[in-house]
């Protein structure tokens, strides 16, 4: 433990929760659906850029966990730890699924595997992340930076994203 950052362990808390959250329940679906909504030429590029906001998100969410994680100990045998390190690994290969979808639509006009692939790949992970993000809630229960209606909002625009 390192004390003498002990008091940046509430913000630190709140960020991680913060960025993780608006990534996977407001970003990361809210690009997916509006590929689909959106019928024009700048849809893909509107799809690119929520996505983009998203793993920024991610990014910043897993650097300020990884800080966490060093002020106040060990969590690298937490599930949540486990999972989400799994999830942010996974996900950096969705914009390279995309961009090969991507480049077999526009030569064929066409569906191909790689469009199923990046499709279903991107909502499992969607679905783990929306998952580990109740997990970082319960091991933040007992945190100061816990927040009952955080955790309700939370729950709310998990369960839409996942509908």
């Amino acid at each position: 433990i390192i004390f003498q950052d002990l008091p940046k362990v509430p913000s630190l808390a709140t960020a991680h929760g913060a960025s993780m959250g608006l990534a996977f329940v407001v970003f990361f679906p809210l690009g997916a659906l509006l590929v689909r909504l959106i019928k024009s030429k700048h849809s893909v590029g509107i799809h690119a850029t929520c996505q983009l906001i998203g793993m920024s998100l991610t990014i910043a969410g897993l650097a300020t966990g990884i800080r966490l994680a060093r002020i106040i100990g060990p969590l690298h045998n937490d599930p949540h730890t486990i999972l989400g390190t799994f999830i942010v690994a996974a996900l950096l290969l969705q914009p390279i699924i995309g961009y090969i979808h991507h480049r077999k639509y526009i030569r064929t006009q066409q569906r191909s595997a790689w469009s199923t692939i990046h499709v279903w790949y991107g909502r499992a992970l969607l679905l783990l992340g929306i998952i580990n993000g109740g997990l970082g809630l319960q091991l933040a229960k007992e945190s100061p930076a816990y927040s009952e209606p955080g955790m309700i909002v939370y729950s709310i625009l998990a369960g839409l994203a996942g509908v």
